[in-house]
């Protein structure tokens, strides 16, 4: 009896001690299993970011055949970034930033041109934009690569912490800039495009004009209503300048404009479907500022009602090759738009409509 006293209290001490042992490292073990997810998050990081590379160079080699000065442009310009102007003072913050944007895509596209030589400036526009997604995953890499070395150094938890939470969402967001490549090079629509595809159907076969920077216009007709239909320039992946046009367009007719009508893919929630479509009031354009900026200023300035209507995807359906249910939902859009015209507007209205999106894929006028 006493030898089986002496074993119990043996295991309560054995017991203990162990508890004191696992809270004394229980710290270090975690910070351990977090470090060794930030490492393994880095390594498909760094796989992204050099198969994004690698599918740049064997691009860009169809038409400079020079390998290395490929590599050595491509180091030099993935680091690129943009400093925002100051906001201490916020006049006129969103036209210096609008300077900024022209800067950094003129920059980018004067390398593009030196790199490779009699590219056309739609193919020119695919490349950019293969360029700016290598950019995001440099970044994406470094700034976990810099937490990863600096929680190493210090052992601080909340460091170590910080960064392993949200590496769901990083990993998610870079593999999404990773497969939009795959779009670009080819020349293929993605999910943003659907607002440019809108636009299309609308145009058909009439002529179209070049309004602002990257982006052009046709003037149709729908039930006795006059609609200057406004996208992209394609089928290049450009974006243009969409804000500067309907601004250019109002201005033009002394603000006589009856209504303007929004299209673009919007960011859904989790547990929406993609593909759906909802409509709403405002400047629906994921814009930094400037383009959103100057429709709602021409708009409130001559009173003209703006309507949206906006197509639900998550963020890789929007970057990555359209989805079949994506490009389905243009015709519904194309209905709704000329339903919303007919009934919102009265025979001999001007009306302006703008499919805004990346023009990837995506061309100015069908092909009679």
């Amino acid at each position: 009896m006493q030898f089986a006293n002496t074993q119990d209290w043996l295991q309560w001490i054995l017991f203990f001690v162990l508890i004191a042992i696992f809270q004394f490292y229980a710290n270090k073990l975690q910070v351990w299993k977090w470090m060794n997810d930030i490492n393994n998050a880095l390594l498909k990081l760094e796989r992204y970011l050099n198969d994004a590379s690698a599918s740049f160079i064997e691009e860009a080699s169809k038409y400079n055949k020079d390998r290395g000065a490929i590599e050595e442009t491509l180091k030099k310009i993935k680091g690129y970034f943009l400093i925002e102007p100051v906001s201490l003072d916020p006049s006129g913050i969103l036209r210096r930033l609008e300077h900024l944007l022209d800067e950094l895509r003129e920059s980018l596209d004067a390398h593009l041109t030196r790199l490779l030589p009699g590219i056309g400036v739609h193919r020119r526009a695919d490349m950019r934009c293969l360029v700016e997604g290598i950019i995001i995953l440099d970044q994406i890499y470094r700034v976990v690569r810099h937490y990863y070395i600096l929680g190493k150094k210090t052992q601080n938890l909340i460091y170590i912490a910080q960064i392993q939470m949200q590496l769901p969402e990083i990993l998610r967001i870079a593999k999404a800039y990773w497969s939009s490549g795959e779009a670009f090079r080819r020349g293929t629509p993605v999910g943003d495009s659907i607002g440019p595809l809108v636009a299309l159907k609308l145009i058909g076969n009439s002529e179209v004009q070049e309004l602002a920077y990257g982006t052009v216009g046709a003037e149709i007709e729908v039930e006795g209503r006059k609609v200057m239909v406004i996208k992209a320039n394609g089928p290049g992946g450009e974006v243009g300048k969409p804000g500067e046009a309907i601004k250019r367009v109002i201005e033009s007719r002394s603000g006589a404009i009856h209504r303007i009508i929004m299209i673009d893919a919007a960011l859904k929630l989790e547990g929406e479907l993609s593909a759906e479509i909802a409509e709403g009031v405002g400047a629906a354009i994921g814009d930094p500022g400037p383009e959103k900026w100057k429709i709602e200023d021409v708009a409130a300035r001559y009173g003209i009602p703006l309507d949206s209507i906006v197509i639900k995807e998550d963020l890789t359906d929007a970057i990555t090759i359209m989805k079949p249910e994506i490009a389905k939902a243009a015709d519904e859009v194309v209905k709704r738009i000329k339903e919303a015209i007919v009934e919102r507007t009265r025979p001999g209205d001007y009306v302006v409509v703008a499919g805004i999106g990346n023009s990837v894929g995506v061309g100015n006028r069908e092909e009679i």
